[in-house]
């Protein structure tokens, strides 16, 4: 079937379902880029917070807690980019819940008056949160294959 974006036929009776993420290839990639452009920069920023230990601005413990804080959480975006690549479901369930997260960081850093890095992050959460809702809207439930193949699978 063309990518046109329509609806096609459902294996249960004559009702239309909506576009799968396989009628959207880009949409998928756009999504596995931003959500890697997002772990790129919790990175960096991470690393950013590790050269700041011994300076006199932050104090060791909290630069330290926070480079930990902010690794950890680039590790687990940087997973769900892959997840995302390779058509999991995590990387569409953490991404949407990562992009929440963001958003509200992103506006107690754009409130602080911080506005450059609290503009990026709240266009960037904007703009994977919209990317990331049409591909769980698109795409399949567990067990709609083996529906439509005609297999019952565990929910009955």
């Amino acid at each position: 079937m063309a990518s046109s974006g329509s609806p096609s036929p459902s294996p249960r009776g004559g009702a239309p379902r909506p576009a799968t993420t396989e009628d959207r290839p880009g949409a998928r990639r756009l999504g596995t880029v931003l959500l890697g452009a997002e772990a790129l920069c919790l990175l960096l920023l991470g690393g950013f917070m590790i050269t700041r230990v011994g300076s006199q601005d932050v104090g060791a413990s909290l630069a330290i807690g926070l480079a930990v804080f902010i690794l950890l959480f680039a590790i687990a975006v940087g997973l769900a980019a892959l997840s995302l690549s390779r058509r999991g479901r995590f990387g569409l369930g953490f991404g949407v819940t990562w992009q929440l997260f963001q958003a509200l960081v992103a506006a107690s850093m754009l409130r602080a008056a911080i506005v450059v890095v609290g503009g990026i992050g709240m266009l960037l959460a904007i703009a994977t949160f919209v990317v990331l809702l049409a591909l769980v809207r698109a795409t399949p439930l567990p067990f709609d294959d083996e529906e439509a193949k005609g297999r019952r699978g565990p929910r009955g």
